[in-house]
Parts: structure tokens; C-alpha cells; sequence
């Protein structure tokens, strides 16, 4: 293992190069700094719908700017102070709107979401216990707070330095020290209210308090119900067991960037608007040797392989602490024909794979089309059926109400990221897709993410003519059901027991 000294060097070599106009260590500064900012912003921005907007904005303008740095040794610095300069620039912007609390596009704001940054850490890196109340009393705190927050977790977690924290805030060290500790103390009075109103039973003045609460996290509710808890001794004592945040920080590691934000960095090839940064102008031109036109060409590599897709995959954690790695896979574009065969009768599995014309290492796959059932192979008595818009693995048989047997039943059709993978439709024109790695039911809203979401390849189960389906965007992650039989999307594990969780037999639908 090489010793801090050395990555340092590592590193300033990599600047260095790009700065001379390396295309590949270019490509490797994107790839190696690319999360520290996500986690930056998004944690800053609370999950809202604009983090993607600004971390593209910060990594371009960073590119732009890289011939201007005087000091590579200095690169992470200054690509830290111009991210909390982007999260600060899109604040005033919403503060700007006739109506600040609703975003242009109507959406609705950061508390609003249904999987904010905090749900995005909490199911990323597999947290539970006091880590994961950690995370949850990060949405108590308001936006200044936040921002010095996403600062001081990564120091915790040992991301970044004290000195790089204050630069990034523009204090000196003594005032970044005297923020960190008021923002710490808020956390640890937010941590405390969070074990307050998870406790069971919960304390009855806190429920009369809570009467006129709508649910939502915020600042003025912290102090509210902070000062109950510090001064309720049934609540203090829930909450003596709290050990401090850093501790709980420490190796911590960064929460995997979604493929869906590689795939919108080519989104503002137009150009780098909005002035300046670190010292370089950015234009809507590019010249064609220009760093921005470079960043331009480099960051379309990045989001479209020609033949690879590249996805940032799940989090492997290993006694807590965890890191994100990236998983490339070859596949083809074109779509694949339909095999000919018999229609089946109710419930009668389909015919065992045909060779695909796809050319691939996996053994091939039977193409399916039309309305199917996806009945469990270690549970026949059970199919993936949809409760609302999340789903399950549920008992169905022919005996089932219409309703339950509709639920139950999904039209194969061309997948809508990859026409040689499939989506799965349902009789209202849902389509199953994974949200934050929970398997559930949506409309198609138009969007990239929706689409790479809602695609699964086909792969071999674990009996002749069963299959699984492998996210599109999250290679190695198959839909599968868990032991309170919900269905998720999880990392492939080498056992027959998570073999069999994950594997089905498509059945023709119900008469």
C-alpha cells in the first residue's frame, strides 16, 4: 500500500498531466474527483433535484479552469472551493424565484422528494444503528448548516483536511473551527431527537408535542423538540447512549455515483455559462483543442463507452467501511429477435432458452414478448405482484381475484434503455423499476434515469428455463426477494440461497 506521501505525489502528477493535455489523466482526474463532489453537493443540497445540475457545472467549470491552476498540488482545494461556490450560487438562485420554496419546474422541493441524499447513504452504504440515525438527523439541519456538514463529514471520514474545509468556506482556520462546532452541536441535538421519536415507547409529551408536526424534518422543529428532549429525563436517557458523530464517520466511505449523472455531464457540451472559474473564462465556443471542448469530448466518454456501459455499482462494505467501485459490461444497441414458438397454456413454463444472436460470454436466453407471470422457483406458489406501487412476492393461483391476477401479470417488451434487455409493463402502463434499490411500479416520466431504471437483462436462474433480471444500470444487482419477501435489487452473492431468491420462471399469464 502506498503512504499518503506518495498518492499526494500520485496525484499531482495526474493534474499536472491533464493540465498539459493528457486526455487519459484528464479522464482519471473526472473519474477520481467526480465522487467527492457528488457527496459534496448532494449532501449540501439535501438530494434536491438540482445536485446533478451542479456537480455537472462544478466538474465542467473545474476542467475549463485546469490551465489557469498554478499549484497542482493544491487541485483538491480549489476544486472543493469551487463546488461550495456552485451549492452557494444555486441557493441564491432559489432564493431568487417569486416563490422560493417551489422550484421552477414545479416539482416540488428538497423535503418534498421521495429519496433525498439521506435515503440515497442510508441504502447505498447498507447503514443501521447509530450511523444510520447519524444520517437521518442530517435533514433537521438548514441549508448553512448543511453546507459546513458536507465538509466536516468527509474530514471525519478522512476526505478531505481541516485546512481545505476552511478554504472551501473562505474563514481562517480558528472561524472554520468555532462553525464546525456549532454544526456538530446541532447534529448531535438533531441525533438526539431522532432517538426521541424513534424509541418505543415514546415519551407522551413528546407525542402532544408532535400533534401539529407535519412529519417533515426541519430547523425550527429541531429547536422545538430539542428543548423537550434536554429538558425530559425519559428522553435523555434514550439518548445516552448516542457516541460521538466522528467516531461514527471515521473510513466511512462515499455514497456511489449515479450512473444517471455521467450520462447528463454531456448535457452542457454547449458550454460553461456563467463566468469564471478559478481564473479562466468559460464560453459557449470551443476551440478545438480548448480545455472546456477536451472536457466536452472526455466527459461523453465517460457516460457513453462504445462498448461498455459504465456504471458506478453498489457499495461493498466490509466492517463498516466501504467503497465504490466500477463495473463495465459489453452489450449491443440492436435489438434482438423474437424466437418462434407456441403460445402456452396457463401456467405452463416457457420453452427452454434459444441462442440469442447477440454474441455474449453468458449462455443465451429464451426471448419472451407479450403478458407474463414471474412465478419464484423455490417459492411456485408465489409470484412478483405489485402492492400499490411497490413489489412483492406474493401467493397467486388461478383461484386468485381478477384484480390479484392482473397485478401479477407484466407485458415483456423491449427494454427502454437497451432493446436487447427487457421492461416489464403492467396492465395501467407502469413499468417496474428500481427507486433507491427498492423494486416498485411507475409511470414512465420521459427521463434517462426512468428508462436505464425501469431496464433488466436477461440472465440464466438457477434451474434449466428459469431466468433472473440484472439492472441495466447497476450490473451485478439482480432483482430478487428478500425474507419478508419485498423485492430489491441486490449485489450478486455466491451462494444457492441468494441463487434461488433471484430466480424465476416466466409463466404465461392467466386466462
Amino acid at each position: 500500500m502506498r503512504s499518503t506521501d506518495e498518492q499526494e505525489q500520485a496525484a499531482t502528477a495526474m493534474v499536472s498531466a491533464a493540465r498539459s493535455g493528457d486526455r487519459r489523466a484528464l479522464e482519471q482526474l473526472v473519474e477520481a474527483y467526480l465522487p467527492l463532489v457528488y457527496n459534496i453537493v448532494g449532501r449540501a443540497l439535501g438530494g434536491h433535484a438540482d445536485v446533478d445540475d451542479v456537480v455537472q457545472e462544478t466538474m465542467l467549470r473545474a476542467v475549463a479552469g485546469l490551465p489557469g491552476l498554478r499549484e497542482p498540488e493544491r487541485f483538491r482545494s480549489w476544486l472543493v472551493a469551487i463546488t461550495v461556490r456552485q451549492v452557494r450560487n444555486r441557493w441564491h438562485e432559489w432564493q431568487a424565484r417569486p416563490y422560493p420554496g417551489v422550484p421552477e419546474d414545479g416539482a416540488g422541493d428538497a423535503a418534498a422528494s421521495e429519496a433525498d441524499f439521506a435515503d440515497l447513504t442510508i441504502l447505498r452504504l447498507a447503514l443501521s444503528g447509530q450511523r444510520r440515525e447519524v444520517v437521518e438527523a442530517t435533514r433537521w439541519l438548514d441549508e448553512g448548516e448543511r453546507e459546513v456538514l458536507s465538509l466536516w463529514w468527509l474530514e471525519a471520514a478522512g476526505e478531505l483536511t481541516r485546512r481545505e474545509l476552511a478554504e472551501a468556506c473562505e474563514l481562517p482556520p480558528q472561524h472554520a473551527a468555532v462553525r464546525v462546532q456549532r454544526v456538530k452541536q446541532r447534529l448531535e441535538s438533531a441525533r438526539a431527537v431522532v432517538r426521541a421519536l424513534t424509541v418505543s415507547p415514546r415519551c407522551g409529551e413528546l407525542l402532544s408535542l408532535v400533534t401539529s408536526w407535519d412529519g417533515r424534518p426541519s430547523a425550527l422543529w429541531r429547536k422545538r423538540l430539542a428543548r423537550h428532549v434536554t429538558d425530559c429525563p425519559q428522553c435523555l436517557v434514550s439518548a445516552s447512549d448516542l457516541v460521538p458523530a466522528e467516531g461514527l464517520l471515521a473510513g466511512l466511505g462515499l455514497v456511489p455515483v449515479p450512473i444517471a449523472l455521467l450520462e447528463l455531464i454531456p448535457a452542457a457540451s454547449t458550454g460553461v455559462s456563467g463566468g469564471t472559474a478559478g481564473g479562466a473564462s468559460g464560453g459557449s465556443g470551443h476551440a478545438p483543442g480548448s480545455a472546456t471542448g477536451r472536457a466536452t469530448r472526455l466527459l461523453s466518454r465517460l457516460a457513453v463507452k462504445p462498448v461498455a456501459v459504465v456504471a458506478v455499482g453498489a457499495v461493498a462494505v466490509a466492517g463498516g467501511v466501504s467503497a465504490a467501485y466500477i463495473h463495465t459490461r459489453p452489450h449491443s444497441s440492436a435489438p434482438v429477435a423474437a424466437a418462434g414458438r407456441a403460445v402456452p397454456t396457463p401456467l405452463q413454463t416457457l420453452p427452454t432458452p434459444v441462442a440469442s444472436a447477440t454474441p455474449t460470454n453468458e449462455p443465451a436466453v429464451a426471448r419472451l414478448s407479450g403478458p407474463h407471470a414471474l412465478q419464484s422457483v423455490e417459492h411456485p406458489g408465489r409470484f412478483v405482484l405489485q402492492v400499490g406501487r411497490l413489489g412483492f412476492l406474493d401467493p397467486v393461483s388461478v383461484g386468485s381475484s381478477t384484480l390479484t391476477r392482473q397485478d401479477a401479470t407484466f407485458t415483456f417488451v423491449a427494454g427502454l434503455a437497451d432493446r436487447s434487455c427487457y421492461s416489464l409493463r403492467d396492465a395501467s402502463g407502469r413499468y417496474l423499476r428500481h427507486f433507491a434499490f427498492r423494486v416498485r411500479l411507475d409511470v414512465d416520466d420521459g427521463s434517462s434515469i426512468f428508462r436505464l431504471d425501469a431496464t433488466f437483462c436477461p440472465r440464466p436462474g438457477a434451474v434449466d428455463g428459469s431466468i433472473s433480471l440484472e439492472s441495466y444500470n447497476y450490473p451485478g444487482r439482480y432483482l430478487r426477494y428478500r425474507s419478508d419477501y419485498q423485492l430489491w435489487l441486490d449485489p450478486a452473492q455466491n451462494t444457492d440461497a441468494y441463487r434461488a431468491s433471484r430466480s424465476f420462471r416466466a409463466v404465461a399469464a392467466w386466462a
